[in-house]
């Protein structure tokens, strides 16, 4: 399925990532929804909580850019954010998983908006596994608000299963947050380095 808008916004403004591109703010994707909640683009509002955000629940960030800045974010709360990493010369797109504890590198941002274009791109953000919450809550076919997500509950990096049976919908203000407390403690408690 390609890539729609959906009527969900965000309440902000544009928002060009500190390590660009302007190509997404210039295309009109700042603060909209796209295939009922699939992918959603940053706008000022929520751009700036969640740099914040990531930066606290998965300082790995800093390890690739200290200068990364958020993107977009996925139904299931991952985090997409633009940086300048090391040895690469495009500006790379990040994922920030905070169900996985992860910040990986996943293609350079021409790449990103390529799959964008492609008409399956709901198999880069695990659609059908979308699809299937969505039928398994009884909600086949809806979105989701643009502050929200279907997080895992017990996150994968304290055991949690990657099943259906163990995601809830939540505003994803709060999975972060809560994730990056649970992560804080851990550190503490010298469980994660």
């Amino acid at each position: 399925m390609a890539l729609r808008v959906d009527p969900v916004n965000g309440s902000g403004g544009r928002h060009v990532p500190r390590r660009g591109p302007s190509s997404f703010a210039d295309a009109g994707y700042c603060g909209h929804s796209f295939n009922e909640g699939l992918l959603r683009f940053h706008d000022s509002v929520s751009a700036s909580i969640f740099r914040q955000v990531c930066f606290q629940a998965l300082p790995e960030v800093h390890s690739y850019d200290r200068n990364a800045d958020v993107l977009a974010f996925d139904w299931n709360g991952k985090q997409y954010l633009t940086a300048k990493v090391k040895g690469q010369k495009s500006i790379m797109v990040l994922v920030a998983d905070i169900a996985a504890g992860t910040v990986e590198a996943l293609a350079p941002v021409e790449v990103f908006a390529a799959i964008l274009k492609q008409p399956d791109v709901g198999e880069y953000f695990s659609g059908s596994l979308y699809d299937e919450w969505r039928a398994a809550v009884g909600k086949p076919g809806s979105g989701l608000a643009f502050t929200d997500c279907v997080e895992y509950t017990t996150p994968f990096w304290l055991g949690g299963p990657d099943s259906i049976d163990n995601m809830q919908l939540t505003d994803m203000d709060v999975s972060w947050t809560v994730g990056a407390q649970l992560r804080a403690q851990a550190r503490a408690a010298g469980k994660l380095s």
